[in-house]
């Protein structure tokens, strides 16, 4: 086992959700740009697909990083 505390878990916990999200943003957006670029219909429909699972995970990993901040707050009780 680490020697990491708790808290020293948690603020690896954030940081890792903060890169998470931006590169879930960045390759949203590198999809959009594909999309708007393609004529094949059926895989310009698979990457609309894909950024709607990309985007219901962005939702929850701002939540999780929302209620992070929020334990944080509480000193994590």
């Amino acid at each position: 086992m680490g020697n990491k505390t708790n808290s020293e878990d948690r603020r690896d916990f954030v940081n890792k959700v903060k890169i998470q999200i931006n590169n879930t943003i960045e390759n949203h957006r590198e999809t959009e740009r594909l999309i708007n670029q393609v004529d094949d219909e059926a895989f310009k429909t698979e990457l609309q697909i894909r950024n709607m699972r990309r985007e219901q995970s962005l939702r929850s990993m701002k939540k999780d990083l929302k209620d992070e901040v929020i334990d944080k707050n509480n000193n994590y009780k």
